[in-house]
């Protein structure tokens, strides 16, 4: 987490992402023109917030899971 109010989550890629992915540096890596020429990606639906943020919603919820069993462990 940074360590910014909040503590967001930060994420950056290493070399074993780009290693396992094939490419060399982060500058290989695609625009978001190319993942919109290939389909994978609608700018004007990311803005418009039809895209879901990925597993962001999944992780909080594991989180929220793992806190509920620390305070039954507690006995809270």
């Amino acid at each position: 987490r940074s360590p910014t109010p909040g503590a967001p989550y930060t994420y950056v890629t290493t070399p074993a992402f780009l290693s396992h992915f094939g490419f060399d540096t982060l500058r290989d890596l695609p625009d978001m023109e190319a993942l919109e020429d290939a389909g994978l990606l609608s700018k004007d639906r990311l803005l418009a917030g039809d895209i879901p943020l990925g597993l962001m919603g999944g992780e909080e919820d594991e989180e929220a899971d793992l806190d509920e069993e620390v305070d039954a462990d507690d006995g809270i």
